[in-house]
């Protein structure tokens, strides 16, 4: 009896134990959750026109070409490599067999993405144990400002050296997909130069408020025509008279809203 429950414990422990993850089925989720975080994924649907991103995530921009995406109408999306920093494409037996297989040998619809195209992340997978990572990937047709909509995906398998996820922390692992697809700071830049517009707006502003809130010129002394001014005191206040009218003794000085009188020389009367 007690040969048979010391038996039935042990059973019981190696089923418990089988039943834990492996350490890189740990890690890997680990790093997988890890990876989601920093990679927010957009959600995709599909409509009359096609597929659509209902919710955006977060935008990457191809750094390098290479990549060979296809259209929403391509049931099958082949896995691009990404290794030793370099893209690797379907092979073309590959494509041979999946042309045959789900398109009947028709024409290869897909293309390749160009550099700098803007795109989001549908789906990442790590697999630790074989040391990669694999991301989905679709056009981000909004941001790439196209009038019409094409929403090709692609699937990139990032293939890091033996035993490499097993050790490496998740910044580093995003240090090497931005590699290829780097995080868009366009956003990020245009915000910073409307900050950068608005603070050098607020300082004109506030150069204006000073400029108003600034002590105003102190008044002009009254400039006044009296009897006995000579004719250079009188052109030194008034200006060049519109009119001057000599009559020997006598001289009028004619402005717009004045005359004045000299006789001898010197004001002898305004009016």
């Amino acid at each position: 009896m007690g040969n048979k429950l010391g038996l039935l414990l042990i059973a019981a422990a190696f089923s418990s134990l089988a039943l834990l993850p492996s350490p890189a089925a740990a890690q890997g989720a680990s790093l997988q959750d890890d990876l989601t975080k920093m990679f927010k994924m957009a959600t995709v649907d599909s409509d009359s026109t096609g597929l659509a991103v209902t919710n955006a995530g977060t935008v990457l921009v191809i750094k390098k070409g290479g990549i060979r995406g296809y259209p929403p109408s391509d049931k099958t999306v082949l896995p691009n490599t990404y290794k030793d920093g370099v893209v690797h494409a379907p092979s073309s037996l590959i494509k041979k067999v999946w042309n045959f297989k789900d398109r009947g040998q028709g024409a290869d619809n897909s293309r390749l993405l160009p550099v700098d195209t803007k795109v989001y992340a549908t789906k990442l997978t790590v697999d630790a144990k074989g040391d990669k990572v694999t991301l989905n990937i679709i056009e981000c047709d909004s941001c790439n400002n196209v009038q019409q909509a094409s929403s090709f995906r692609a699937q990139i398998t990032f293939q890091f050296a033996g035993g490499y996820l097993q050790t490496a922390a998740s910044d580093q692992v995003a240090d090497q997909i931005n590699t290829l697809l780097a995080n868009d700071t366009s956003g990020d830049q245009a915000q910073g130069g409307q900050q950068g517009g608005d603070q050098g707006g607020g300082q004109q502003g506030n150069g204006g408020g000073q400029q108003q809130q600034a002590a105003p010129d102190p008044p002009k002394e009254t400039q006044t025509i009296e009897k006995g001014q000579t004719e250079d005191q009188v052109v030194g206040i008034l200006g060049k008279p519109d009119k001057i009218v000599n009559l020997g003794a006598k001289k009028l000085y004619i402005y717009k809203d004045m005359k004045i009188t000299f006789v001898s020389g010197k004001v002898s009367d305004v009016s």
